[in-house]
């Protein structure tokens, strides 16, 4: 097995590494890396109904999407990840076995003083409190598994709070987040918040328990993951508009009158975009109509609202 620590911590990039890695080699493969400010959300889930989207852009967090489902998380550097990428063997028989790849992580976290217990759903607890949530994605053609997790050690829960939560009601089908009481391991072992440190212990641990052998990014593979990263995985096309058909609605207010905004979006695009208030006006119904028909993405409200009042940025209004 090689043990790769990414030289990167650009959030796409690592999404786009682990999905190079599954699909594009055969080679078994376990990696650590980290990232700046982001929050990932599972493949099947509403990106905009699972966080703040406005509190993200003001506070520098990125926006993702990863090829696994399961809930959203929050990454910052004191956040580390993991990713087993392996052959499942002939079959895909029990192929979804997250115990499978989470004992090792348990074990060589007990050698650096945390010990720690599994939640019903499989999630990693310390004195009874979440700091590792997993996800897993199965590769049926070639029989391959990713299993990725997460290990809170130095992490902004405030942040994380800010970032995870919603603003106006969101319908859909999509997967839902089940949020939990979250720990960071340096509140339990305050010498892990030495990151690279911390890092290097683990690493240590880990390496004879999975009998992996330390490697590099090649120069080949590092072309191929960027060109993953730039054509899929830093896209609003991925990020946004993979989400499942949604509606919206929300109100807010600007110079103490109210005005309720709804949205329904179809496969990625705007279908319906309305703005009214109390007396079902809409002050900024050509720009309305520029929206519809377009993808859901930043610009296209940026574009659209460019020349109305809405652009003033004493107005602090985001559509989503």
């Amino acid at each position: 097995m090689r043990f790769i620590v990414s030289p990167s911590t650009d959030v796409y990039y690592n999404l786009a590494a682990e999905s190079h890695f599954l699909h594009h080699t055969s080679e078994n493969i376990f990696l650590f890396w980290r990232s700046e400010k982001a929050v990932v959300c599972g493949k099947h889930q509403n990106l905009c109904a699972e966080i703040n989207y406005a509190a993200c852009r003001h506070l520098g967090i990125k926006a993702a999407r990863r090829v696994s489902g399961g809930g959203t998380v929050y990454h910052d550097l004191g956040n580390l990840n993991f990713a087993f990428i392996q052959d499942l063997g002939t079959t895909l028989d029990k192929a979804v076995n997250y115990k499978r790849f989470l004992e090792p992580i348990r074990q060589a976290l007990s050698t650096i003083g945390i010990e720690s217990t599994y939640s019903e759903r499989d999630d990693l607890l310390h004195n009874g409190l979440k700091f590792s949530g997993n996800a897993q994605h199965i590769f049926q053609q070639q029989k391959r598994v990713l299993h990725h997790g997460t290990l809170l050690i130095d992490a902004n829960i405030h942040h994380l709070g800010q970032a995870l939560k919603t603003d106006g009601q969101y319908q859909d089908k999509a997967v839902k987040s089940n949020r939990s009481a979250v720990t960071n391991l340096a509140e339990h072992l305050p010498q892990l918040a030495q990151m690279d440190h911390t890092i290097q212990a683990l690493s240590q641990a880990i390496a004879p328990l999975l009998n992996a052998t330390a490697s590099l990014i090649t120069a080949e593979e590092n072309h191929a993951i960027i060109a993953l990263r730039n054509d899929k995985f830093c896209t609003d096309e991925w990020i946004l508009g993979y989400s499942p058909n949604y509606t919206h609605q929300r109100d807010f207010i600007i110079n103490n009158r109210t005005y309720h905004l709804q949205m329904e979006v179809t496969k990625g695009i705007i279908t319906q975009f309305a703005i009214r208030d109390e007396a079902q006006q809409n002050p900024w119904q050509e720009a309305c109509l520029h929206v519809i028909n377009q993808p859901m993405a930043h610009h296209t409200f940026e574009k659209a609202f460019e020349n109305t009042s809405l652009a003033s940025p004493h107005n602090h209004l985001h559509f989503f």
